[in-house]
């Protein structure tokens, strides 16, 4: 909310004629079963409703379409508040996010969809009219357009008129947002407390700093399928990397075949088994500080290996170390340098599966069995292996805060070890 009350709120005894008719219909209407939640004390409305006060006219026609979208349709109720919930939350809109948690629970929507929905995470919902409800106020709401494939599915699962009337309610449902936002109506009454949307990042499309402080390694991820239009969004962010000569000297195979995820899989599970044994073993007489978060990382690489031929897509990247100016070629060390015209293709995939809410995770285990795997996804010579990236939706609680060294533990300035920024004061540091 914007904060600050912006209209001083219309008592019945201060109505004219037309605003006294808007007033008493909004009382009739169902929502007047509720009206505890509308009508403060005094008997002024909160809500949208004494801002449509100030032009009843146009307040009437808005009261009417508002109770056509609930009574006169045939999207299930349930399927409608979710629709809302996503409105409400990509609008930080307290007051609609408040009333329609509460009639979405009325309606039998589950407090863990309500809950992700709440967070910028995508529920797996069973009812399917419920699921493409979401997927179409989402996509509308955060892109503007409605994708094909996800008009497609909605149109199967909830039907043509019902498909219309989702689009309409997310449209109308954001015009309350507007209102809510700009007005900034007080809540009801102090017994009944309006609680919005959980504060935090919903999605990290349009800050960079976010995106980089929130796009975790996530390794647990659903089955359920990422629609072609993400996936082209999340590989054409990975094409506006940086590379020397602007070669991209790279390639992405998306593997979605059920067979070669499964081979992929067995690879895997091989590899992952050695390298956390070992891991396991270096970790256990460690401090259990130390241990417990390391051991809690491994359980998710443990059920990465489990389910990877479940994961909807993995994006094998591959390289041409022709079309590489590998400057460290020949100081007997590994070589690191060709990474760069490589890696940021990869890097700008994590993000923007982070700017849509999709897990993912970078891993290079599979890059000791190339031979297997350049047969089995028939990748030609000399192009070779360097990142593997399995993306779905979280099945947890997905991106979110990282734990990392600071700065000046990780930077220096003008030689090695030497601070790069003066340490702050006894008092700055208060």
């Amino acid at each position: 909310m914007s904060g600050g009350q912006r209209l001083v709120p219309l008592t019945p005894d201060s109505l004219d004629e037309a605003q006294r008719r808007l007033y008493d219909a909004v009382l009739a209407s169902p929502r007047g079963q509720a009206a505890r939640l509308i009508r403060r004390d005094d008997g002024s409305l909160t809500g949208p409703f004494d801002a449509w006060l100030r032009t009843p006219v146009l307040g009437e026609h808005l009261e009417r379409v508002g109770m056509a979208l609930r009574t006169d349709t045939v999207l299930p109720a349930a399927a409608r508040e979710i629709a809302v919930l996503v409105v409400a939350k990509a609008w930080s809109a307290d007051f609609e996010w408040w009333v329609h948690g509460i009639v979405a629970r009325r309606e039998g929507v589950a407090e863990s969809a309500i809950d992700a929905i709440g967070k910028g995470r995508r529920p797996l919902l069973e009812d399917a009219a419920c699921q493409a409800a979401h997927d179409v106020a989402h996509e509308l709401v955060e892109r503007r357009r409605l994708e094909a494939d996800t008009l497609e599915r909605a149109r199967k699962d909830l039907g043509e008129r019902a498909l219309v009337e989702v689009v309409t309610l997310v449209g109308f449902y954001q015009l309350v947002s507007g209102i809510l936002e700009s007005f900034d109506p007080p809540g009801p009454s102090a017994e009944l407390p309006v609680v919005g949307p959980p504060a935090g990042v919903a999605r990290a499309g349009s800050d960079l700093y976010e995106a980089a402080a929130t796009t975790r390694a996530v390794r647990r991820l659903r089955p359920d399928p990422v629609p072609d239009a993400i996936l082209e969004r999340v590989l054409r962010a990975a094409t506006w990397a940086p590379s020397g000569g602007n070669l991209q000297p790279w390639h992405v195979i998306a593997v979605r075949d059920p067979a070669r995820k499964r081979a992929l899989a067995a690879l895997y599970r091989d590899l992952w088994a050695d390298y956390a044994s070992a891991r396991r073993a270096l970790v256990a007489p460690l401090p259990e500080a130390i241990r417990e978060p390391a051991e809690r990382a491994l359980q998710a690489g443990d059920y990465l290996a489990d389910t990877l031929q479940d994961v909807p897509v993995v994006n094998v990247f591959c390289f041409h170390p022709d079309r590489l100016h590998i400057t460290d070629a020949g100081l007997g060390r590994p070589s690191v340098v060709g990474g760069a015209s490589v890696y940021p293709a990869v890097q700008n995939l994590l993000l923007a599966c982070r700017a849509e809410g999709l897990g993912c995770v970078l891993t290079t285990l599979l890059c000791s069995r190339e031979q297997e795997v350049r047969q089995l996804l028939e990748i030609p010579e000399p192009w070779a292996t360097c990142a593997f990236v399995p993306i779905g939706w979280p099945v947890g609680g997905g991106h979110g805060p990282l734990s990392r060294r600071p700065v000046d533990q990780v930077a220096f300035g003008d030689r090695f070890g030497a601070p790069l920024f003066e340490p702050p004061t006894d008092e700055e540091a208060r």
